[in-house]
């Protein structure tokens, strides 16, 4: 790694990347090699169904309905990867469609698991996701390459083990999600689709929204450049008032982007609470039965060796 992608990876550290300390659940290895995720606490709480989810006395309760996974995570040129990240499938009988997902910041599965399990039954597809290196359960730090190797795997997974096809994922980021998503997108030109779910521009006008200019190779996450290189419908969600992220992003990055789908830009609506809009589901449904038709999408040519089409 060179001496700027150093220094640009101990800011991205400072200011990207903040892990739940303790992490919200815990896992354990079944006699017969499978894996449990458990969590406890309020957070919890009438989210676990019936008595068999309940656990033993003095033991937490089994997060059920999902298989739990551990996925090896390739090293990257420059640095990154080789970790463990925990992933958890949650799957829907007869979907179509598969969702990639890359959660936001300062959470992790023991979180994410009961979302996931709602988007899943609302918009019926199965869902992938996963904590970053350094979150949860996920082996390694929490740094740019390593997020971008996770995010890597979990793609691995479901083409090369769950044997989906690539025009039936849809990688969805949220927020800090949107730098790993979009990355892989602009490298997959297969993928059925992208959701981009609060997304930032790039880490830098994430400090300075009103930014004009500012190198790319000292900048984290470049997401309106890679939107021009994503060939699958695109679609951008988020809130006018987010507090965290201003809208100018989601506006930048869906002028950038190389197939637009129609956006989502919420009145009204912040950081925190975009799901709660009632054209949240909506939009995402209409959005997913256009990926599941394979409307929408560029006509790809794939050149052989010999150079014909």
């Amino acid at each position: 790694m060179g001496l700027w992608a150093e220094v640009v990876e101990r800011v991205a550290r400072g200011i990207a990347f903040f892990p739940p300390e303790p992490a919200t659940y815990v896992m354990r290895e079944l006699p017969d090699g499978s894996l449990e995720l458990c969590g406890e606490g309020a957070l919890f709480e009438g989210l676990l169904g019936a008595a068999g989810g309940q656990g033993a006395p003095g033991r937490p309760p089994r997060l059920s309905q999902c298989e739990v996974r551990r996925l090896r995570t390739q090293p990257r040129p420059g640095g990154g990867g080789n970790s463990l990240v925990v992933a958890l499938w949650v799957p829907c009988p007869g979907a179509r469609v598969t969702i990639l997902h890359s959660h936001a910041n300062a959470v992790d599965l023991g979180g994410m698991q009961y979302i996931w399990r709602q988007l899943s039954a609302a918009l019926r597809v199965n869902i992938l996701g996963y904590d970053y290196s350094g979150y949860g359960e996920s082996s390694g730090a929490p740094s740019i390459r390593n997020c971008l190797a996770d995010c890597e795997a979990c793609y691995d997974f479901l083409v090369e083990e769950k044997g989906i096809p690539e025009e039936q994922i849809v990688l969805y980021g949220q927020s800090l999600g949107t730098g790993p998503t979009s990355e892989l997108a602009s490298r997959k030109p297969r993928v059925g689709g992208v959701v981009l779910h609060s997304p930032l521009a790039s880490g830098v006008r994430v400090l300075n929204p009103n930014l004009r200019w500012w190198p790319i190779w000292c900048d984290i996450f470049p997401n309106f450049k890679l939107v021009e290189k994503i060939q699958a419908p695109t679609l951008i969600m988020h809130g006018d008032e987010d507090e965290v992220i201003d809208i100018s992003h989601a506006r930048l990055l869906h002028k950038n982007s190389a197939n637009p789908h129609p956006p989502l830009f919420a009145k009204g609506y912040t950081h925190q609470n975009l799901e709660q809009c009632p054209d949240f589901l909506p939009t995402l449904h209409t959005f997913l039965r256009k990926v599941e038709s394979g409307s929408g999408r560029p006509e790809l040519h794939v050149i052989d060796r010999a150079g014909t089409i």
